[in-house]
């Protein structure tokens, strides 16, 4: 097979609750990148119902395949290998993904590459910034893994820290939850936390002093629990009312003070234990302002090189994964189709 650097690639992402098909050529171009969350699907369930999830993926990826064609200007014929996300997730909703992208590959006679859907977050990065520096500390913050991984090189790579219970995106969703806001939570406690002091309330760090890299949030998602029942807060107006902004506001702006000050404390003090001079953070939390200018801050003081995304590729997209499979593609670390679907990340 000839591997040609110019390669496109149609990738698929149906992880979670979002459908989304990217068409790369090469590396970074992006030539489409579509992305349809179903957030609205499972607002009055008050989280996603997988089996809603998977059958939504089923009605709706035919068409957005067929809208990134269109928006790249491209037919099958043009598309060199697929790729697909097959770990980690939901498992119906995987299983939508990878049947399809099976089923595309067989019948082009092309390609097929799996990808680890969290180890796709980092390469939002090479997207934005070109290719990495290695070696690199990746910081991902999605939804379900908070993780640091020592990167020496593409595909070699180890996890040096992780979320013990709760990751920081899910604390943050569920403490948002618990304060009466929609889902997603994170973009309603990263506007508490631009309008709003931090050190209004002192709440636990988790871990923030232990030697290991790992993370911890179920202790603090905890603390946040005890502190609205001991409030008895009673308040039923919407976020964007002076009530609730001035009830809730300094609440979670100090909760999400301290997820950021153990990020970064965790971050950094790894960065410096493997001697690393460069840092990047990837995942759906990476979208947050304040997350952002306090990574920016300590990067600076530290001498650190800090690298993070565009908001719109932080959150659950295919171009990520499809960047991530063009590295593939040109190493030619194919799969067959064999190719099974694993909800857990090990």
């Amino acid at each position: 097979m000839l591997i040609h650097m110019s390669a496109i690639g149609l990738g698929l992402d149906t992880t979670f609750d979002d459908t989304s098909v990217a068409i790369l050529r090469g590396k970074r171009e992006i030539l489409s990148n579509l992305t349809l969350s179903q957030y609205k699907e499972h607002e009055e369930f008050g989280g996603v119902v997988p089996e809603r999830a998977s059958r939504k993926h089923l009605e709706v990826i035919h068409h957005i395949i067929a809208g990134a064609l269109k928006e790249a200007d491209l037919d099958f014929s043009g598309i060199d290998y697929i790729a697909v996300s097959n770990y980690p997730g939901l498992l119906g909703s995987l299983l939508v993904g990878l049947t399809v992208a099976k089923s595309l590959a067989y019948t082009l006679q092309c390609p097929l590459i799996g990808v680890n859907h969290v180890e796709a977050h980092p390469y939002a990065n090479v997207l934005k910034h070109g290719e990495m520096q290695f070696p690199i500390l990746h910081l991902v913050v999605a939804g379900g893994h908070t993780l640091l991984i020592h990167a020496r090189g593409h595909f070699d790579y180890k996890i040096i820290g992780r979320s013990v219970d709760d990751a920081a995106g899910e604390c943050v969703d569920k403490v948002a939850k618990m304060f009466g806001h929609s889902m997603p939570g994170g973009p309603v406690v990263d506007r508490a936390a631009m309008e709003f002091p931090g050190d209004v309330y002192d709440f636990p760090r988790p871990l923030l002093h232990k030697k290991a890299h790992n993370f911890s949030f179920s202790g603090l998602k905890t603390a946040m629990l005890r502190f609205k029942e001991k409030s008895q807060s009673t308040s039923c107006s919407s976020f964007d009312s002076p009530d609730r902004l001035q009830e809730d506001g300094p609440v979670l702006a100090s909760f999400f003070q301290s997820v950021i000050d153990v990020l970064i404390h965790k971050t950094f003090n790894a960065a410096e234990a493997y001697g690393l001079n460069n840092i990047s953070v990837s995942g759906g939390l990476a979208a947050s302002r304040k997350l952002r200018l306090a990574f920016e801050a300590e990067s600076a003081r530290k001498g650190v090189k800090l690298f993070y995304p565009p908001p719109n590729l932080c959150t659950d997209n295919a171009a990520m994964v499809t960047c991530l499979a063009a590295h593939r593609y040109e190493a030619e670390l194919f799969d067959d189709l064999t190719l099974d679907a694993f909800a857990n990340l090990n």
